[in-house]
């Protein structure tokens, strides 16, 4: 149930307790109304006109019902008991059974109208209370106008009385419109709330989804990078090796042609001289020599030094580096064919 407390216009509410009084006095009112009812139906020749106003009985028990639930809404005490004029409005009933049923008519009309009156005044009270009290209030508003009409009417055909003037006619129609116009709104208000609630729902999956993709792309790219640095640290290592055999074949290389220099030698008659000149420590080829071994320590070093340049760059550079390492693995692999 609605408990905005706001005014209508967006000013500050009335008090509760001003709210809770006015409705416990037309819970009253209805108490009352049905003390006088039961009097007019027990008492009326005319059953049409008895059964009428049995229905018109209902319509009070409604509001009885309505109204308690309204006031523990709003944390009152309902007053479930007629007014202390309560008897006094029974006994008119009853003295007007005397005239039959014209004067059990007359005196029921009497008490509707104050019924009606009073219902009006709060209904025009209640332009300052929460939205859903003031329909209540209207809608038993209208169910007053209406059973004061049904007996104005009645007694009207009895030749007593005008019957419902255009002025009250007027009035109803207009709350009628009024009342439509509040239930509308209400509905409007419970459509806009419905689908902000499903954009609220949406928005929340929407959000949830891009953290599951989110969490799915930080997983495949963790891996992603696990798999470049495993394959760059491969790719160094290969590198690292195939160098090494390199400088090694360079070495092996000058050994083996001393070799074969000294056996030719050998087997002639100058092979001291040759062995002389063969001599890599202090023969002629001495200075030579030392300067390949110092180019192939130096070619070692510059190819330690790569590699340990190559392998930071892995680290800090992964995927860029994996590709170079790919073109570098292929032409050292073209210079060892």
């Amino acid at each position: 149930m609605d408990t905005d407390m706001t005014r209508p216009e967006g000013g500050a509410a009335p008090a509760v307790s001003e709210i809770v009084d006015g409705l416990n006095d037309l819970l009253q009112l209805d108490h009352d109304a049905i003390g006088a009812y039961d009097i007019a139906i027990e008492r009326l020749e005319d059953r049409d006109h008895a059964n009428q106003i049995l229905g018109f009985r209902r319509d009070h028990e409604r509001h009885i019902q309505e109204l308690n639930e309204l006031i523990a809404t709003l944390g009152g005490a309902p007053k479930n008991q007629p007014h202390l004029t309560g008897p006094f409005k029974q006994a008119l009933q009853a003295l007007g059974a005397i005239g039959g049923d014209r004067g059990i008519l007359t005196s029921f009309r009497t008490n509707e109208l104050q019924v009606r009156s009073k219902y009006e005044t709060y209904a025009a009270r209640a332009n300052q209370w929460p939205a859903h009290v003031k329909r209540a209030i209207d809608r038993n508003a209208l169910d007053e106008e209406r059973h004061y009409r049904w007996v104005a009417d009645a007694l009207q055909a009895m030749g007593v009385g005008m019957g419902e003037g255009p002025e009250i006619d007027a009035a109803t129609a207009a709350r009628e419109r009024a009342n439509l116009h509040g239930t509308t709104l209400d509905q409007a208000r419970e459509r806009i709330a419905g689908v902000a609630e499903t954009a609220r729902e949406r928005l929340a999956d929407v959000a949830e989804r891009a953290t599951d993709l989110a969490g799915t792309a930080r997983e495949r790219a963790s891996e992603l990078a696990g798999t470049a640095r495993e394959r760059a640290s491969e790719l160094a290592g290969t590198a690292r090796e195939r160098v090494t055999d390199l400088a090694g074949s360079v070495r092996g290389g000058h050994g083996d042609a001393g070799a074969a220099a000294y056996t030719a030698g050998g087997s002639t008659s100058g092979g001291n001289r040759i062995s002389g000149l063969l001599d890599m420590e202090e023969g002629p080829l001495a200075g030579p020599m030392g300067r390949v071994r110092g180019g192939v320590g130096t070619a070692r070093q510059g190819a330690v030094d790569a590699t340990s340049t190559f392998e930071e760059r892995i680290r800090s550079k992964p995927v860029q580096m994996l590709l170079a390492a790919g073109v570098a693995g292929f032409v050292v692999g073209r210079l060892l064919r």
